[in-house]
């Protein structure tokens, strides 16, 4: 029982942060691994609907070559200015109508849903020009064989909720294939490139098929972050903070969340084309810490409606990471 509540308490913490990985690449020690847990959760705004849970667990290395995801993002090797990391993961994300506590699945709500996937990840940092890079592959399943019923109704159970009736509707056993790209630019010079960024970004698959671009604010007690990377021994037993505001714009043309598997379609619960926001947009702000081998973050993010009979969704994401 008490491995039962450890397990819930992480669970209802934060969530998977997407797309976030070269906030985890600063490390003032220089060491070779770092090892991330990452999660969310909409339970800090009292709400159980949508995009209700995720977690993940993730290895960087700085040494790793040759991982799939670096031969598709490469960079002069000899550059003294480059950053470059790689590693892999595991996340699982669930996803469920307005309210879970009735059997029957509603037209035009968020069908059930869960998804597991295994990643790949490289990130290519340019100190010099303020440029951060970074993509990533996945491969997974959505439906009964990630698990997302069994987890759910786990820490509803554990810690008394009512247990959420109707996952026997979500959609079907489908083969994920997934792809990430993020393209980060501090412009101009000094001050102004280190603290308001400019980013876009490309996730295509059979589990979603998306654009965005947005904007990024930085503040922190550390001016130049990626400068002063380079010097450990000025900066590797200083607590760092920085404050993280971002803002950014998607076009979505497909969702296997809402609209089911690619190649398992003919569900009854599943949502159309017709019925998906094609324009949505996305809100963090947060906190970065870095004190010795330790990194911590925290997000709130405000998500725009998916579809049309849905509502803005908020939640919270935590993510823990220790370097070695």
């Amino acid at each position: 029982m008490k491995f039962s509540y450890i397990f819930i308490i992480l669970i209802l913490t934060g969530e998977v942060v997407h797309g976030q990985r070269t906030e985890q690449a600063i490390d003032f020690n220089q060491k070779t691994n770092r090892i991330v847990f990452e999660m969310e959760n909409d339970v800090l705004f009292k709400s159980d609907h949508y995009y209700t849970a995720g977690v993940a667990l993730s290895y960087l290395n700085k040494k790793m070559k040759h991982s799939p995801a670096q031969l598709i993002l490469r960079g002069k090797k000899k550059n003294p200015n480059l950053i470059r990391f790689s590693g892999f993961g595991f996340e699982q994300r669930m996803y469920t109508p307005y309210s879970i506590i009735r059997p029957d699945s509603i037209p035009g709500d968020r069908p059930y849903a869960a998804y597991i996937l295994a990643t790949n990840f490289s990130v290519l940092i340019n100190m010099e020009k303020h440029l951060k890079i970074s993509n990533e592959l996945g491969l997974g399943v959505m439906g009964p064989a990630a698990g997302g019923e069994w987890v759910q109704s786990f820490v509803h159970k554990v810690i008394g909720s009512p247990l959420p009736i109707g996952w026997e509707n979500q959609l079907k056993n489908a083969f994920l294939i997934d792809y990430q790209f993020r393209i980060e630019k501090g412009f101009f010079s000094g001050w102004v490139a280190d603290h308001i960024i400019l980013f876009g970004k490309a996730r295509v698959g059979s589990l979603t098929d998306r654009i965005g671009v947005g904007l990024m604010l930085r503040v922190g007690n550390v001016n130049n972050t990626l400068k002063e990377y380079f010097r450990p021994e000025k900066y590797k037993k200083r607590f760092v903070w920085q404050w993280v505001f971002e803002a950014n714009l998607q076009g979505v043309f497909y969702d296997a969340t809402l609209q089911g598997g690619l190649f398992n379609g003919g569900e009854a619960i599943e949502l159309t084309q017709q019925d998906l926001i094609s324009r949505q947009y996305q809100v963090r702000t947060g906190i970065n810490i870095y004190y010795r081998c330790f990194y911590f973050r925290y997000m709130i993010k405000f998500n725009s409606q998916d579809f049309i009979n849905g509502i803005i969704h908020r939640y919270g994401g935590i993510n823990l990471g220790f370097s070695f």
